[in-house]
């Protein structure tokens, strides 16, 4: 048995390295290392980050201190107002709500916009007092606590999830948490910041996310294999650097459409073929009829 594991978690690690290196190929310049902040402000920047790109947050970021004066202006703005931060984010009225109320409560808690106490909490309770803020992710949670606690997490958000699962290291159906959980055990914690980095720019790649969604679709409830990800990626990033034309790119919902153009052709072929048979009945029983009235006339007449 000790020797089956032993085979089993090299494996995924190898793959692993396989896909990381990949991925650090093409985006190493998008790849971002954490940076030490006091507990609230990592707080905000995991709001920004969530479901996000690293340029995205730091843009979002940026435009807190561009927006506002400080940050009790932001905790008594509307959230309209506060989502003029999170500018193009899908999520945008989400991210302000989550914001405003984090802020409100770390004042409201602390009466000042500062809450490293957590860092003097054991890990236990810091989780805990995590989870009194109102509305706030589990990314967020988890995102703090790992950056903040050094506690050995993998942070997913649903992009992440998602990629992780296309990549064949989770499933799609599985809580974004879940899946960080599932491959604590393979991943490092000194590789932890670098999976996720990497892992995060394939997932908010705005040309792979399209992809990535389809081939989610088309399998769903059967998964991905891990022994096939690296060959799957290669031909994902050769999708996106030479697209093909829309009309090679769908020739599936081509067919569907000559389909259907087909069937209706049927339902006039058949309807002609009954009404001549019909009229010939018609004229037939009035040929019949014609002919007794032109005999019972003979007959009067004789």
């Amino acid at each position: 048995m000790a020797a089956a594991k032993h085979t089993t978690a090299p494996g995924r690690q190898d793959s692993i390295r396989s896909i990381l290196g990949l991925l650090e190929n093409r985006y190493k310049a998008e790849l971002r290392e954490p940076v030490e902040q006091p507990v609230l402000e990592t707080l905000i920047y995991a709001i920004c980050l969530e479901d996000n790109s690293f340029v995205e947050a730091e843009t979002y970021y940026g435009r807190i201190g561009t927006l506002f004066h400080d940050f009790n202006e932001a905790r008594v703005s509307s959230i309209t107002e506060l989502s003029k931060v999170f500018l193009k984010s899908p999520m945008a009225e989400w991210k302000a709500f989550r914001f405003r109320h984090l802020l409100t409560h770390v004042f409201e808690s602390f009466y000042a916009f500062d809450f490293d106490s957590l860092l003097r909490k054991s890990n236990e309770h810091a989780n805990r007092l995590l989870g009194r803020v109102p509305e706030l992710s589990q990314f967020a949670r988890n995102y703090t606590l790992k950056h903040c606690m050094q506690i050995h997490l993998l942070p997913l958000d649903e992009r992440l999830r998602d990629a992780v699962a296309w990549l064949g290291l989770g499933t799609s159906g599985q809580t974004p948490q879940r899946s960080g959980s599932a491959l604590k055990s393979v991943v490092h914690k000194a590789d932890a910041d670098r999976f996720c980095g990497l892992i995060r720019c394939l997932a908010a790649d705005p040309k792979a996310i399209k992809l990535l969604a389809i081939d989610l679709e088309d399998a769903a409830g059967t998964g991905f294999e891990l022994a096939t990800a690296v060959n799957r990626l290669k031909i994902l990033f050769a999708e996106i650097d030479n697209p093909k034309p829309k009309s090679a790119s769908k020739p599936r919902k081509a067919a569907k459409q000559a389909a259907t153009a087909k069937k209706p052709a049927k339902k006039p072929a058949k309807k002609p073929a009954k009404k001549p048979a019909k009229k010939v009945v018609k004229k037939t029983a009035v040929k019949a009829s014609a002919r007794k009235a032109s005999s019972k006339s003979a007959k009067r007449k004789k």
